[in-house]
C-alpha cells in the first residue's frame, strides 16, 4: 500500500477534526491505519485468508406462518396465528475435521427470528438469536432433507406482570432461552440459489429462573430462499479413520466417569415471592459405543431451597437439611461432535421427602470441553417435560482403560 494515500488520509481527517475540539491521537491514527489496510488489502495472503472467511458461506432468509400452542387451558386468551422472519447467515462443513465428516458435512449457522407474537396485547412481541447445526438425513447432488437443531436466546417484550400485564401467565421474564427445531427441505436452484420449505417448532421458556414459565410453543411452516457467496468447496476425508470401534486398533478398551457440580436458581416470586437456589452433583459413566456416541448410567444429587417451603405448606415435617436431598439414578445417552456434545438423562428418585413433581426427572444437557479433561455444560432438568430449573456446572472427566 502507498504510504502517501495514507499520509494524505491523515491530512484530510486531521483538518477535517481541527474544527471540532476533538484531536486525533496516537490510538486514532492506529485504528485508521487498521482500517486502511483491511480496505486496501492486496496481497496474496490476505486474499487467501479472505476466501478462506468466506468459503462455504451462506446467506438465506425465511418466512413462517404458524400458531401458539394453548397447552394450558388458561393460556387460551393468547392463542392466536401469526407470521414469523428469519434471516440467518451459516456455513456448510466439507470435511476439515472428522466430526464433519462422521455427521455427513452439517451446516452450522447463526440465525435472527422475529415474530409479531400475532400482535397479541399481552406477549408483544418475540425476537430469538440462536446458533443452530443442519444435520443432512436424505440428500444428493440436487436436494436434501436435513433436521435443524438451535439453542440460543430469546426475549419477549411484555412478560408477566402482577399488576399491568397478570394476563401473560406464558413466560415471567424478558430474557428466556429459546430453542428451535426444524424439518427443512431444500433444493438447489445452479451452484449457488437454495429455496427450501420446512415445518418448525420455536420455544421460549426461562427454565422457571422466573415464574410464571408454562412456555410458548409456536409450531409454523416455513418457506426460505438462499445465496451462496462462493462456489462450494469439494467434500473431503482429510481425517482418515480407521471403520473399528474407538481404541480396537491398539487393543484397548476404555470408559470414562464425568463428575461434575452446578449452581441454577428458581425465581419464585409469583408463587412465593422469593428466589430460591439449587444444588446439583452428577456422576455419569459412559461406554462409548461409535465414534459418534456413548450410553451409560448416572447418579444424581440435588438441593432445591423451594422444596423446604413445599413441605412446610403443606405440613410434611422434615428434621434436617439432608432429608430435601434428592438422590437418583438414570440412563444416559452422548452425542458427541469434538469438543461439543449434547447429553440427555431419564432418570427415577431414590428418595427426598418432597414428592410434588413425582418420582421421574429428565435433564439435557449441552457439554463443552475446555481441555481434554475439564468440562463446563449448561444443564435443563424438568419432570414430565415441564421444566424445573437450569444449572451451570463445570466438570471433570477421569478416563478408565482397560484391554
Amino acid at each position: 500500500m502507498n504510504p502517501c494515500c495514507i499520509r494524505s488520509f491523515y491530512s484530510f481527517v486531521e483538518n477535517y477534526l481541527l474544527m471540532n475540539p476533538v484531536r486525533l491521537n496516537i490510538i486514532s491514527k492506529a485504528l485508521l491505519t487498521g482500517v486502511l489496510l483491511l480496505i486496501c488489502m492486496n496481497d496474496s495472503l490476505a486474499q487467501e485468508k479472505f476466501k478462506l472467511i468466506q468459503s462455504n458461506l451462506i446467506l438465506e432468509t425465511k418466512a413462517h406462518y404458524g400458531f401458539l400452542i394453548p397447552h394450558h387451558r388458561e393460556m387460551d386468551i393468547l392463542n392466536s396465528h401469526m407470521s414469523c422472519w428469519e434471516f440467518t447467515i451459516s456455513k456448510a462443513t466439507y470435511g476439515g475435521t472428522r466430526w464433519e465428516y462422521m455427521y455427513d458435512y452439517p451446516v452450522i449457522g447463526l440465525a435472527l427470528w422475529y415474530s409479531d407474537l400475532g400482535k397479541s396485547p399481552y406477549l408483544g412481541s418475540g425476537t430469538a438469536f440462536y446458533p443452530y447445526i443442519n444435520f443432512p438425513l436424505i440428500r444428493n447432488r440436487q436436494t436434501t432433507l436435513s433436521f435443524r437443531l438451535g439453542v440460543g436466546l430469546g426475549y419477549i417484550s411484555k412478560p408477566f406482570d402482577r399488576i399491568e400485564n397478570y394476563k401473560n401467565i406464558a413466560i415471567g421474564s424478558h430474557l428466556n432461552a429459546a430453542v428451535n427445531l426444524m424439518f427443512e427441505y431444500s433444493l438447489r436452484m445452479g451452484e449457488r440459489f437454495i429455496v427450501s420449505g420446512g415445518m418448525a417448532l420455536t420455544h421460549f421458556s426461562n427454565g422457571s429462573m422466573k415464574t410464571p414459565n408454562f412456555g410458548i410453543n409456536i409450531p409454523s411452516i416455513s418457506a426460505g430462499f438462499a445465496y451462496r457467496l462462493s462456489r462450494e468447496n469439494p467434500y473431503q476425508r482429510k481425517k482418515l479413520m480407521p471403520e473399528l470401534y474407538p481404541f480396537e486398533f491398539d487393543g484397548k478398551r476404555f470408559f470414562n466417569i464425568n463428575l461434575s457440580l452446578g449452581f441454577g436458581f428458581k425465581n419464585m416470586e409469583a408463587e412465593f415471592g422469593k428466589r430460591y437456589f439449587a444444588t446439583t452433583f452428577f456422576a455419569n459413566v459412559f461406554k462409548r459405543i461409535t465414534y459418534k456416541s456413548s450410553i451409560g448410567l448416572g447418579f444424581d444429587l440435588s438441593y432445591d431451597e423451594s422444596d423446604k417451603v413445599i413441605l412446610e405448606k403443606k405440613n410434611i415435617p422434615f428434621q434436617n437439611e439432608l432429608q430435601i436431598i434428592r438422590p437418583g439414578m438414570n440412563i444416559a445417552y452422548e452425542m458427541i461432535m469434538s469438543r461439543f456434545s449434547i447429553v440427555a438423562n431419564l432418570g427415577i428418585y431414590l428418595g427426598g421427602k418432597e414428592k410434588s413433581d413425582g418420582d421421574i426427572y429428565e435433564k439435557l444437557a449441552f457439554k463443552y470441553h475446555i481441555s481434554r479433561l475439564v468440562f463446563t455444560n449448561v444443564t435443563l432438568k424438568a419432570h414430565a417435560a415441564r421444566a424445573d430449573y437450569i444449572a451451570f456446572g463445570i466438570g471433570y472427566r477421569i478416563n478408565v482403560m482397560y484391554y
